[in-house]
Protein backbone atom coordinates (compact mmCIF):
# COMPACT_ATOMS: atom_id res chain seq x y z
CA UNK A 1 0.00 0.00 0.00
CA UNK A 2 1.78 3.03 -0.85
CA UNK A 3 1.80 5.98 1.55
CA UNK A 4 -1.04 8.55 0.11
CA UNK A 5 -3.33 5.09 0.75
CA UNK A 6 -2.55 4.79 4.22
CA UNK A 7 -2.97 8.84 4.47
CA UNK A 8 -5.98 8.80 2.93
CA UNK A 9 -7.29 5.83 5.29
CA UNK A 10 -6.31 7.59 8.55
CA UNK A 11 -7.88 10.70 7.41
CA UNK A 12 -11.14 9.21 6.95
CA UNK A 13 -10.87 7.27 10.35
CA UNK A 14 -10.50 10.28 12.04
CA UNK A 15 -12.76 11.80 10.08
CA UNK A 16 -15.83 9.68 11.05
CA UNK A 17 -14.24 8.92 14.41
CA UNK A 18 -15.14 12.90 15.15
CA UNK A 19 -18.31 12.81 13.50
CA UNK A 20 -19.54 9.96 15.73
CA UNK A 21 -18.02 11.03 19.05
CA UNK A 22 -19.27 14.45 18.22
CA UNK A 23 -22.75 12.99 17.23
CA UNK A 24 -22.92 11.45 20.52
CA UNK A 25 -21.31 14.45 22.75
CA UNK A 26 -23.58 16.71 21.98
CA UNK A 27 -26.57 14.61 22.12
CA UNK A 28 -25.51 12.70 25.44
CA UNK A 29 -23.57 14.65 27.39
CA UNK A 30 -24.25 18.36 26.57
CA UNK A 31 -28.19 17.94 26.26
CA UNK A 32 -28.24 16.52 30.03
CA UNK A 33 -25.62 18.76 31.24
CA UNK A 34 -27.34 21.94 30.08
CA UNK A 35 -30.17 20.57 31.77
CA UNK A 36 -28.43 20.35 35.44
CA UNK A 37 -26.83 23.09 34.79
CA UNK A 38 -30.89 25.02 34.36
CA UNK A 39 -32.20 22.78 37.11
CA UNK A 40 -29.51 24.75 39.41
CA UNK A 41 -30.33 27.81 38.24
CA UNK A 42 -27.82 29.12 36.09
CA UNK A 43 -28.35 29.46 32.34
CA UNK A 44 -27.06 28.96 29.04
CA UNK A 45 -23.39 31.23 29.76
CA UNK A 46 -23.71 34.65 28.64
CA UNK A 47 -21.14 33.81 25.34
CA UNK A 48 -22.59 31.40 24.02
CA UNK A 49 -26.88 32.90 24.10
CA UNK A 50 -26.74 33.16 20.45
CA UNK A 51 -26.55 29.21 19.77
CA UNK A 52 -23.70 29.28 18.03
CA UNK A 53 -22.12 26.06 20.04
CA UNK A 54 -19.15 27.28 21.26
CA UNK A 55 -19.99 25.51 25.14
CA UNK A 56 -19.63 21.72 23.16
CA UNK A 57 -15.81 22.66 22.95
CA UNK A 58 -15.81 24.06 26.44
CA UNK A 59 -17.60 21.36 28.13
CA UNK A 60 -15.08 19.06 26.20
CA UNK A 61 -12.14 21.10 27.24
CA UNK A 62 -13.53 21.44 30.54
CA UNK A 63 -14.45 17.12 31.25
CA UNK A 64 -10.89 16.42 29.29
CA UNK A 65 -9.16 18.71 32.13
CA UNK A 66 -11.16 17.18 34.84
CA UNK A 67 -10.78 20.43 37.24
CA UNK A 68 -11.53 23.54 37.49
CA UNK A 69 -9.76 26.36 35.65
CA UNK A 70 -8.33 29.36 36.61
CA UNK A 71 -10.43 31.79 34.81
CA UNK A 72 -13.56 29.98 34.56
CA UNK A 73 -16.21 30.63 31.58
CA UNK A 74 -18.24 28.06 31.78
CA UNK A 75 -20.14 26.61 34.69
CA UNK A 76 -17.64 24.47 35.52
CA UNK A 77 -18.49 23.28 39.11
CA UNK A 78 -21.38 21.97 37.92
CA UNK A 79 -20.06 20.70 34.67
CA UNK A 80 -17.99 18.69 36.68
CA UNK A 81 -20.39 17.71 39.90
CA UNK A 82 -22.92 16.17 36.73
CA UNK A 83 -20.22 14.26 34.78
CA UNK A 84 -20.42 10.74 34.14
CA UNK A 85 -17.40 8.96 33.27
CA UNK A 86 -19.13 8.30 29.44
CA UNK A 87 -18.84 12.09 29.47
CA UNK A 88 -15.43 12.62 30.08
CA UNK A 89 -14.65 9.10 27.41
CA UNK A 90 -16.93 10.97 24.93
CA UNK A 91 -14.97 14.57 25.43
CA UNK A 92 -11.44 13.06 25.12
CA UNK A 93 -12.07 10.47 22.12
CA UNK A 94 -13.79 13.74 20.33
CA UNK A 95 -10.52 15.82 21.31
CA UNK A 96 -8.17 13.13 20.11
CA UNK A 97 -10.24 13.03 16.69
CA UNK A 98 -10.21 16.43 16.04
CA UNK A 99 -6.34 16.81 17.02
CA UNK A 100 -5.83 13.75 14.91
CA UNK A 101 -7.26 15.50 11.69
CA UNK A 102 -5.34 18.08 12.50
CA UNK A 103 -2.07 16.89 12.32
CA UNK A 104 -2.83 15.03 9.77
CA UNK A 105 -3.97 17.86 7.79
CA UNK A 106 -0.80 19.78 8.29
CA UNK A 107 1.01 16.75 7.38
CA UNK A 108 -0.83 16.47 4.10
CA UNK A 109 0.20 20.35 3.38
CA UNK A 110 3.60 19.90 4.46
CA UNK A 111 3.99 16.86 2.01
CA UNK A 112 2.09 17.93 -0.95
CA UNK A 113 -0.83 15.73 -0.82
CA UNK A 114 -3.65 18.17 -1.60
CA UNK A 115 -1.57 19.72 -4.86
Amino acid sequence: MEMKSVFEVLNVIFLVSFLISGLLFTRLTIRRLDRKVKEEGSGTSSWDRGGMGLRVGMYAGILVRGKKGKTPLANEDIILRHARPIDRFLAFFMDISLIGMILLGITGLCLGYFD
